[in-house]
């Protein structure tokens, strides 16, 4: 049910999900970001039945390390803010950080979240990995 709440929306982003809440993520433009240039990674963030996890709901937090595994330490921890994507189909909130990748190569983005409310959802980590070029 959770996955498919989130397909309709036409989206063809990288889905993830764990028993209560399904993640999509994409970034800025068609998810190949450029090294050295400020792009938006954005997260579609839905609780089961399609109800949306918003910031205000949430302790989220993102993590940015380099490589296609999330070790050592995280080269960069963006501010999540909750946001529009100009372009992006159903216009929806969702959750935006400005990213820079330093370099090209492979990067793992981890998104974590805990209610701050006990009971509204499970909590979550959800990792992707992108390739700037």
């Amino acid at each position: 049910m959770l996955l498919l709440a989130m397909a309709a929306t036409g989206q063809t982003h990288e889905l993830q999900a764990n028993k209560q809440v399904g993640a999509l993520m994409h970034i800025q433009p068609d998810d190949s970001p450029q090294a050295g240039v400020e792009t938006i990674a954005w997260f579609g963030l839905v609780k089961r039945g399609g109800e949306p996890v918003r910031l205000a709901e949430c302790e989220c937090g993102l993590s940015i390390y380099k490589g296609k595994a999330a070790a050592g330490k995280a080269i960069v921890t963006p501010s999540l803010r909750e946001g529009r994507v100009e372009g992006e189909m159903g216009n929806k909130d969702r959750l935006l950080a400005d990213v820079t990748f330093p370099q090209a190569g492979p990067y793992t983005l981890v998104l974590t979240g805990k209610p701050k409310e006990s009971g509204r959802f499970a909590p979550f980590q959800f990792k992707w990995v992108v390739r700037a070029t």
